[in-house]
């Protein structure tokens, strides 16, 4: 069960960069050579960080929340995946597109798109979900995704970034879900 929510979990996180990448890629104008590479290793090692540091403090504070840690896990989960889903009901692509081929602007977007990931390191250091395997699981999908938005966003369009937007959300909220199911 554990790999199945740290996987859906991943998916949610990666589908924002996917969002934000396809965006960027499909409205910013001509990607220079080696940035849709730059774009997927520096929002995997945003995530990776955020969810380290996540993590630190979900594990300071974890005894507070002895017996409630599904709970937690759930609430947080909870409250990305609604964020994730009111930010695409809000979000208009071609009104948040940077100069993609812009090392700064990737740095920015970077740490922008990893806030959801501190918040998820909390809530792994609070239930039985191994940290190495978030880390791997979450590092290979915001790769990925990355990667590809960036690679096909010109074939895929600001349209269908905004309906991948969602899926972040939803999955994040299965996350929720699964956690609140193990609870009952």
């Amino acid at each position: 069960m554990e790999l199945i929510i740290t996987f859906i979990i991943a998916l949610g996180l990666a589908m924002d960069c996917f969002t934000i990448s396809i965006s960027n890629s499909s409205v910013s104008g001509e990607v220079k050579p080696g940035i849709p590479l730059k774009v997927a290793v520096a929002f995997t090692f945003a995530h990776l960080l955020m969810l380290y540091l996540g993590s630190l403090l979900g594990g300071a504070i974890q005894h507070h929340f002895e017996g409630v840690e599904s709970w937690v896990a759930f609430i947080i989960l909870g409250i990305i995946g609604v964020k994730m889903i009111l930010e695409a009901r809000k979000r208009h692509p071609k009104q948040k597109v940077f100069d993609i081929n812009n090392v700064g602007v990737i740095i920015v977007l970077s740490l922008a798109t990893a806030m959801d990931a501190f918040l998820t390191g909390v809530a792994v250091a609070m239930t039985d979900i191994r940290l190495s395997l978030a880390s791997v699981l979450i590092a290979i999908t915001v790769f990925i995704f990355s990667l590809g938005g960036m690679a096909g966003g010109k074939q895929l369009g600001v349209a269908f970034a905004q309906r991948t937007a969602y899926f972040g959300g939803a999955f994040m909220l299965l996350a929720a879900a699964t956690f609140l199911f193990l609870i009952l």
